[in-house]
């Protein structure tokens, strides 16, 4: 916790940053817009920028990282982080061919030894990569055998795993895919398409043996050129084993007699990702959902859980499936016996959008990048509804919305009605 004293003693960045991780998000945004908007804010425009753009004035932020960019004399890397900054920016702002060739450019060889300094830098395997390694964003791929390496998490394993067949469309010879443990549970492989660990030693192994290597937000770029095109199924390498079973005491849980509508849960993330603390939620924050009577719930929350939210779930009768849940094979097969998953923006709804299950994800104002400029619907998953914060920390809207939502959809349709 963050003092008054502590506070009164920061730089004003240092309070913006400060206010915004301690939830203060309303005071964290006053203080930023009165920094934008002053002639002289004592801190350098391209750090300002980031630093609006963390806490979702993104309009603002877009105006000084432009003005840093204009810089001729920025190092490379401070290029690299600031250019990257701003097609995350105009990515929300829904200027996406602005933001895509800015991400191509900060992507492709004449970045590759920023990158290397600021991603790759801490893995020894790296030191003798030079920037032909790494696959261009308009190369041709025929022949060659592509390493895609481990970025970010489950979410974006799933999110991009639907461009490996655009390469094999190209003429690549084999695609070489990094995994975590459990990832294998829910991807297709082929005679052309394996996964790998995400090891030192595996990663070696594959630089040496691939011809050229990329990163799953690599692909993004090269491919997806529009928000809508090109129009590759979410699910092309993501399927569950079929020899894949729950436990006999899963099964029995969703195999309970109900008239309502099966309903799973994920509040909260793990990431750290810099979203955070306003990607996750208090489970309270969710009991104008759970009070409603209307659907049976079942947390598929992993990890540990708390007293206070143990009360919560005691309270409504969640049922807890998180015993059940050891690979994202599970989570996958639990996924088809409901009706509905509500989440915060997590692995598992990029999980439930890839197999086409019903899924609504609650997003906060500064959310990823990805989400783009959508209200409702989004061009990733056909299945996926999107429940937006107006304002940074602020759930009431966006839960107000989706329990009226949620009491439509547990109602059975006229047809349906006896």
């Amino acid at each position: 916790m963050t003092h008054h004293n502590d506070l009164q003693t920061m730089e004003p960045l240092q309070l913006v940053r400060a206010l915004r991780l301690a939830g203060r998000a309303a005071e964290a945004r006053a203080l930023a817009a009165r920094l934008s908007a002053s002639d002289d804010s004592g801190c350098w425009i391209g750090q300002l920028g980031i630093d609006l753009s963390f806490v979702g004035l993104h309009e603002e932020a877009e105006k000084h990282l432009k003005r840093a960019l204009a810089d001729e004399s920025m190092s490379q890397v401070n290029r690299y982080i600031i250019g990257e900054e701003l097609s995350i920016v105009q990515f929300i702002l829904g200027t996406y061919h602005e933001a895509n060739e800015r991400h191509r450019m900060i992507r492709g060889p004449a970045y590759a030894e920023a990158f290397r300094q600021l991603i790759l830098e801490s893995h020894p395997v790296w030191k003798d990569v030079v920037a032909d390694d790494f696959l261009g964003m308009d190369e041709p791929v025929a022949g060659k055998r592509i390493f895609i390496c481990a970025e970010g998490g489950f979410g974006d394993f799933v999110q991009f795993s639907r461009y490996i067949d655009l390469l094999l469309r190209e003429g690549a010879r084999a695609v070489v895919l990094e995994q975590l443990p459990g990832w294998e549970a829910i991807f297709r492989q082929s005679d052309e398409v394996t996964l790998v660990m995400a090891t030192v030693e595996q990663r070696a192994i594959e630089i040496e043996r691939c011809n050229r290597i990329t990163f799953g937000f690599s692909l993004y770029s090269r491919y997806q050129r529009s928000p809508y095109f090109p129009a590759v199924n979410p699910a092309a390498r993501i399927a569950v084993d079929p020899a894949k079973v729950l436990s006999d005491e899963a099964s029995a849980h969703l195999s309970v007699e109900t008239t309502l509508p099966r309903v799973g849960l994920i509040w909260k993330s793990s990431s750290g990702v810099r979203h955070e603390p306003y990607r996750s939620m208090p489970l309270e924050r969710l009991e104008s959902v759970l009070s409603s009577g209307a659907c049976r719930f079942y947390s598929l929350q992993v990890g540990e859980i708390g007293e206070a939210e143990r009360a919560v779930m005691n309270r409504h009768g969640v049922i807890d499936m998180a015993p059940h849940l050891s690979t994202f094979g599970d989570t996958a097969r639990v996924l088809e016996k409901l009706d509905l998953l509500i989440t915060v923006d997590t692995g598992p709804a990029h999980l439930a959008g890839a197999l086409n299950r019903p899924v609504w994800v609650l997003l906060a104002q500064a959310c990823d990048s990805r989400w783009l400029d959508c209200q409702r619907f989004t061009p990733w998953y056909p299945s996926m509804r999107l429940y937006r914060q107006t304002e940074l920390g602020e759930w009431a809207q966006p839960l107000a919305e989706m329990t009226a939502d949620l009491s439509a959809f547990s109602k059975p349709s006229s047809a349906e009605s006896p």
